[in-house]
């Protein structure tokens, strides 16, 4: 066998190798995220028994609604609060209630694992998440399986959705959608909304990768 039969007997047998061990990491949070996401089940935030509140809202001359890429369509009220937060309840034609959040685009924490939104235009922002370790206190964030240090930034767009954290040994979850920018009392607010979801087999509870896997998957809102 001369030297380029070895070296190319060698390589069909290296380069395979490489590449499995490259994308191990990805192949495997596939299995642990993205195939379990499929199984979430989208669980209303229950702020009335109404079961005509949606076409009630939308008949408000102060309501607003939207429309996601899914083909829902959700309403909500005029945002109550004070200036620096106000909220809203956003109520779907799909059954699905949840809630939404208005922060000014001056002061955007967020909240949850978000430690700031940065709009980039009234579509885009830039979010950083970490552990918020300096946000909620122990108790809190063991409860929500964060158990070490992270922080990594994404620039997201109107609608793209996100698990934002977890809890209850990967079995209960809140799901983040993003909503840009929209002015609310002459006042420019960072919008995001958020609903409930529950797994019965539980999803491996790691961060940052259920946050980062969240966002390759369809949740349907």
């Amino acid at each position: 066998m001369n030297g380029v039969t070895v070296l190319f007997v060698l390589s069909c047998i290296f380069v395979p190798m490489m590449l499995i061990l490259i994308n191990y990491e990805s192949i495997d949070d596939f299995y642990a995220y993205s195939i379990p996401f499929n199984d979430l089940k989208v669980e209303h935030i229950q702020h009335t028994s109404d079961p005509d509140i949606f076409q009630k809202i939308k008949r408000q001359e102060n309501s607003t609604c939207f429309v996601t890429p899914s083909m829902n369509e959700y309403c909500y009220e005029k945002p109550r609060g004070g200036t620096d937060f106000k909220f809203s309840h956003p109520v779907g034609s799909n059954g699905i209630n949840g809630e939404m959040h208005f922060e000014p685009v001056s002061g955007a924490d967020g909240y949850w694992t978000m430690r700031n939104i940065a709009p980039m235009s009234d579509s885009s922002a830039l979010i950083t998440f970490s552990d918020n370790g300096d946000r909620y206190p122990p108790e809190t964030l063991a409860g929500w399986h964060i158990t070490g240090e992270f922080e990594f930034t994404r620039i997201v767009e109107k609608y793209d959705t996100f698990v934002a954290y977890c809890a209850d040994n990967g079995k209960s979850f809140q799901i983040m959608q993003y909503l840009g920018t929209l002015t609310v009392e002459e006042t420019d607010c960072v919008a995001t909304w958020h609903v409930g979801a529950t797994s019965e087999q539980g999803i491996k509870c790691k961060y940052p990768q259920i946050i980062q896997r969240s966002f390759d998957h369809d949740f349907g809102i």
